[in-house]
């Protein structure tokens, strides 16, 4: 059973780090390309569902952790499970403005929420991991 926790926790802890890339790469395709181009929200639109299925990866992962420990639950993963339900509302937000972003095209306005978005994900993804290995 020892074996199992442990690979698993490094399988979560691995999602974890490929997840805050993907952020990072997120950030990138923001704002590299010309957004004049209809390529643009492809390339957006076609890249998150690369960064859900990680969030699903980390969802199964700590389900998996939590009932290896008998799901006793502890402060540590109460915090790792709220940082990742506030993923969710922050991803939702993200792919509305971008589907209203192509009728209405103000780029300007897209980026700047677009960056505040990925650097609070980004918080929040340090946040509940660093929570989660020191407590």
């Amino acid at each position: 059973m020892i074996e199992t926790y442990v690979l698993s926790a490094s399988l979560h802890l691995g999602f974890i780090k490929i997840l805050l890339a993907l952020l990072v790469v997120h950030l990138g395709l923001v704002f590299i390309g010309d957004t004049a181009k209809f390529g643009y929200i492809k390339r957006l639109m076609l890249f998150l569902p690369t960064y859900y299925v990680f969030m699903a990866f980390i969802f199964f992962t700590g389900m998996l952790n939590l009932a290896i420990l008998h799901f006793s639950m502890s402060l540590s993963i109460w915090i790792m499970i709220v940082c990742w339900i506030g993923l969710i509302p922050l991803g939702a937000i993200g792919f509305k403005r971008l589907k209203a972003v192509r009728v209405n095209k103000e780029f300007g306005k897209f980026k700047k929420f677009m960056a505040i978005k990925i650097f609070c994900e980004i918080v929040i993804v340090g946040f509940g991991t660093f929570i989660g290995i020191v407590l």
